[in-house]
């Protein structure tokens, strides 16, 4: 009876080993939905649907690109908050999504640090400081001196609660005080900028890119922390003010909860896309710089020191947006 009794259990450990992958080992058996919190047909759109697709090939299964716009990405983010930690429900997320909008919002209706599992940091989608042509400045070390002569009076437009933040970090570690311009929208803003209307401006580097290249705009800085391979030219804003990185990024996350080797299957296929020499074209002729965190852990630990900067720039100036 003993040696029955532990032949049995051995069984059953054998099989409870072979049971515990098995989540991995199966998925996905269905399609798969890709939240992106921004209206199709912008760099976020842009590079959500270049994703899916091919990470649909890379699993077996469809990536179905979902837009819902709307509140700072608040209104996607907490779809996938909400969803089955499964990994059939998967989020596309910003900077501002997970290290902005919990200290921009006094009440928040997810928690970026206990309501998602973190996955891949895999492109930027850097932001540049601007200039119109006819203002005297070509560097990042002109605009301070110019500044400093002109306290107040050189004003910056911005479009995002990001581009508010970043331009409130120039302030901080410059010690200037450009006079932030709020705009509806990077196109608005543009148009201001090129009419002469405001002397500088934070714009996305996909939009400011083309208008440099054409002469029409003067391109100072980067706000990341690293060159564009698209554009080696433009320096940092951290080449003239060391510790300057506020670069815009995108993400994959996952509802918290979700299986760890259904997490490591997600990663891989992101990472095998990523490293597609198609995909890493297409994105880069659309201003944005393909990228792939070590681990999913990387990734985690990323998130925590970037929370940290904006936290602190967001409470020195005091920002709230509700």
């Amino acid at each position: 009876m003993p040696s029955c009794l532990g032949r049995f259990l051995a069984i059953a450990v054998c099989l409870l080993g072979w049971a515990l992958p098995c989540s991995a080992q199966s998925y996905p058996t269905r399609s798969i939905t890709m939240i992106v919190p921004f209206a199709p047909g912008g760099p976020a759109d842009v590079l959500a649907r270049l994703v899916a697709q091919k990470m649909g090939d890379d699993l077996g299964q469809q990536v179905i690109v979902d837009n819902r716009p709307g509140a700072n990405t608040i209104i996607g983010a907490q779809v996938v908050a909400k969803a089955k930690p499964d990994g059939y429900t998967i989020l596309l997320a910003i900077d501002g999504t997970l290290v902005m909008n919990p200290f921009l919002y006094s009440k928040l209706s997810y928690d970026p640090f206990k309501d998602f599992a973190p996955v891949a940091l895999i492109a930027y989608i850097p932001s540049v400081f601007e200039a119109n042509v006819k203002v005297p400045v070509n560097s990042v070390k002109d605009v301070i001196e110019l500044a400093k002569g002109k306290p107040g009076e050189l004003m910056v437009g911005v479009s995002t609660p990001t581009s508010q933040v970043i331009a409130s970090l120039f302030n901080m570690m410059a010690g200037v005080n450009l006079t932030q311009v709020p705009y509806k929208g990077g196109t608005t803003q543009i148009t201001g900028l090129l009419a002469g209307d405001i002397p500088l401006g934070m714009e996305s580097a996909n939009v400011a890119l083309p208008l440099w290249r054409d002469g029409k705009i003067k391109i100072l800085g980067l706000t990341g922390g690293q060159r564009l391979s698209i554009a080696p030219e433009i320096p940092t804003i951290a080449e003239t003010l060391p510790g300057f990185d506020l670069g815009i990024w995108q993400s994959v996350v996952v509802p918290a909860g979700t299986p760890k080797d259904i997490i490591a299957r997600l990663y891989g296929s992101l990472a095998k896309v990523m490293a597609l020499e198609e995909v890493k074209k297409r994105l880069l002729d659309a201003g944005i710089e393909p990228t792939i965190s070590k681990s999913p852990e990387e990734f985690g630990a990323f998130i925590k020191s970037q929370a940290a900067t904006r936290e602190k720039v967001i409470k020195a100036v005091g920002m709230k947006l509700d």
